[in-house]
C-alpha cells in the first residue's frame, strides 16, 4: 500500500475520523520543547523538575490511554519508527557485551524515552497542515529562543559563547544549523507578523552560529542553506539566494575577529590541533577504525567509546584525555558496530529520501503542482555535515526532524490536491478549437458510495468504502 493509500484523508475532520486525538499535536510540541529544544536549561530552577523525563512519560502514558489503536498502529508501521526501534533495539541488544554494561544500560533507557516519545508523539498526531504548521513552528521558535538565551547567559571565551546546559557551544551549532531550513520555509510560506517572528527566528539562528564560532556548525549552516537553494523553484529560488548572499554578508560583518580568524584557518586549511594533537579530531577517527575492527559485532557498548579511549590510551603507556568520537558514524560504529552503525545511515538515508521527495510536494491547502519544501531534505543536509565532527548518534534532534519528515509525507498524501489527481483529466474548453487552448479541469469529486454488497466482497469502513478489489484509479479504496 502506497502512502497515499494509507494516510489519505480529505479534510482535517476527516483526519479525525481515522481515530486521531486532537490534543496530540500539543503533547508533541510540548515533547519537542522540553525533550529535544530543552527550553528548560535557559529557565531558573526548570531543570531541576527534570521536565523532559515528566514531559515523556507523562506524554506517553496520556497518548496510549487517548489514542485508539488504529492511530498507533499507523505509527508503528511508519518506516522511520520501525528503523529508530531496530537501532535502539539493538543498542538493548549489545548492553551485555558492553565494556561497562551499567552504563550501556543507562545510555540506552532513561535519554532515549525522550526520542521515542518525540517520535510517536508526531506520528500519532493527525496528519495535517495545520499541525505540521504548528510543528515547524515550534522546532523553529523553540531553538531560538534557547540559543538566544544561551547568547545572554553564555560566558565568552576566545570569542566563543560556553554555558553550563550540558551543550557546547559546537553542540549549539548543530541546533541552529538545523533548524535554520524551517526558518526559511516559514519565512516564505508565513504572511505579515508570522512571517517576520519566523525572519527574526532565522537572524537568531545565524548570529548563534556566529557566537559559537563553531567551523563545523557553519560548514553544517551552508550545507543546508545550498540544499534549499538547489531545491526550491521558481521565485522561491531567487528569494532564497537574494536571502542567504545578503544574509551571510550581514552576518560576516558583524561577527567577532575571531570567528573571522576561525573561518579564514578553516579555508586556507591551516593545520591545528585536530590534525596533529593526540586529542584532535583526526587521530581520533584513526583509533576509531582500530576499536572498530576490534569490535566489530556489538561494539563497545552505547556511550561506552570514552571508556575505549581510556583503555587505549593504558594500553600504549599514555596519560590523556577519555575523549567522545567527533563524528556520529564512527560513533555508532565504535559503540553499536557495525550492523549499529549501518543502521544510522540507513535511517538518515531514508528521511534524505522523503525529504527530496517533498522538496515539490503540494501540501495542504496549495495548489497542486505549485508547493516547494525543501527545508526537511535541507535540515538533514545540515545534519549530515554537522555530524561529521560531532557526537550525534543519538541526538534528540536527528530523531524529531525525522518524524516531521516522516509526518510530512503524510500530509503530503492526505492532501485533497492530491487525492482528487487521479481524478482529474485534461478537457477542452468550451468553444476551443486547438490543442494549446485545452486547458485542465477538475473532475467532480465521485458520489459517496452507498454501503451495499458489490458482489467482490467489499465493506465498509470508518473511512468510507474498501474494496478488496477497487475500481480502476481508486487504488483499493472508493471516495467518502
Amino acid at each position: 500500500m502506497n502512502a497515499r493509500a494509507q494516510y489519505q484523508t480529505r479534510s482535517p475532520s476527516a483526519a479525525g475520523s481515522l481515530g486521531y486525538h486532537q490534543a496530540a499535536i500539543w503533547v508533541a510540541v510540548a515533547l519537542v520543547m522540553f525533550a529535544a529544544v530543552r527550553i528548560q536549561v535557559v529557565i531558573p530552577l526548570l531543570p531541576k523538575l527534570r521536565p523532559a523525563l515528566v514531559a515523556s512519560v507523562l506524554g506517553l502514558l496520556y497518548l496510549m490511554s487517548n489514542t485508539p489503536g488504529a492511530a498507533w498502529k499507523s505509527a508503528f508501521r511508519d518506516r522511520s519508527a520501525q528503523l529508530m526501534f531496530l537501532y535502539y533495539g539493538w543498542a538493548l541488544v549489545t548492553v551485555p557485551f558492553a565494556l561497562y554494561p551499567g552504563l550501556a544500560f543507562d545510555s540506552a533507557t532513561t535519554p532515549v524515552l525522550a526520542q521515542v516519545a518525540i517520535v510517536l508523539a508526531t506520528l500519532v498526531t493527525a496528519p495535517t497542515s495545520t499541525n505540521l504548521r504548528i510543528l515547524e513552528r515550534f522546532w523553529a521558535y523553540g531553538t531560538a529562543a534557547h540559543l538566544a538565551g544561551m547568547v545572554a547567559l553564555g560566558v565568552a571565551v576566545d570569542g566563543r559563547v560556553f554555558t553550563t546546559t550540558g551543550y557546547d557551544p559546537n553542540d549549539y551549532a548543530a541546533m541552529a544549523a538545523m533548524v535554520f531550513p524551517l526558518c526559511m520555509g516559514l519565512v516564505q510560506r508565513e504572511k505579515g507578523f508570522w512571517k517576520a517572528i519566523a525572519l527574526g527566528c532565522a537572524v537568531v539562528l545565524v548570529l548563534g552560529v556566529v557566537k559559537t564560532g563553531s567551523r563545523g556548525g557553519t560548514l553544517a549552516l551552508v550545507a543546508g542553506a545550498l540544499f534549499y537553494v538547489l531545491a526550491a523553484r521558481g521565485a522561491r529560488k531567487a528569494l532564497s539566494i537574494a536571502l542567504f548572499v545578503f544574509g551571510g554578508m550581514a552576518a560576516w560583518a558583524v561577527a567577532p575577529p575571531s570567528y573571522k580568524q576561525r573561518m579564514y584557518a578553516l579555508v586556507e586549511g591551516e593545520q591545528d590541533y585536530n590534525y596533529t594533537d593526540y586529542g584532535g579530531r583526526k587521530q581520533i577517527w584513526a583509533r576509531s577504525r582500530i576499536y572498530i575492527a576490534r569490535h566489530p559485532v556489538a561494539g563497545v557498548g552505547i556511550g561506552n567509546f570514552p571508556i575505549i579511549e581510556g583503555q587505549y590510551l593504558e594500553e600504549k603507556g599514555k596519560v590523556g584525555k577519555w575523549s567522545t568520537a567527533h563524528n556520529s558514524y564512527y560513533q555508532a560504529g565504535v559503540e553499536l558496530g557495525i550492523f549499529g552503525g549501518l543502521l544510522l545511515m540507513v535511517q538518515i538515508l531514508v528521511s534524505y529520501r522523503r525529504g527530496w521527495r517533498l522538496r515539490r510536494a503540494s501540501i495542504g491547502d496549495e495548489p497542486a503542482g505549485t508547493g516547494s519544501h525543501p527545508e526537511l531534505g535541507a535540515a538533514f543536509a545540515a545534519f549530515t555535515c554537522s555530524s561529521v565532527f560531532l557526537s550525534h548518534a543519538y541526538f534528540p534532534y536527528f530523531f524529531g526532524l525525522m518524524s516531521l519528515v516522516a509526518m510530512a509525507e503524510r500530509v503530503a498524501a492526505a492532501s485533497p490536491q492530491e487525492s482528487i489527481q487521479g481524478a482529474t483529466a485534461s478537457l477542452p474548453m468550451a468553444g476551443s478549437r486547438s490543442r494549446s487552448s485545452l486547458r485542465p479541469v477538475s473532475m467532480p469529486a465521485p458520489l459517496p458510495v452507498p454501503p451495499i454488497a458489490d458482489g467482490r466482497g467489499g465493506r465498509a469502513t470508518a473511512g468510507g468504502w474498501r474494496s478488496r478489489a477497487g475500481w480502476p484509479g481508486q487504488r483499493g479504496r472508493f471516495a467518502p
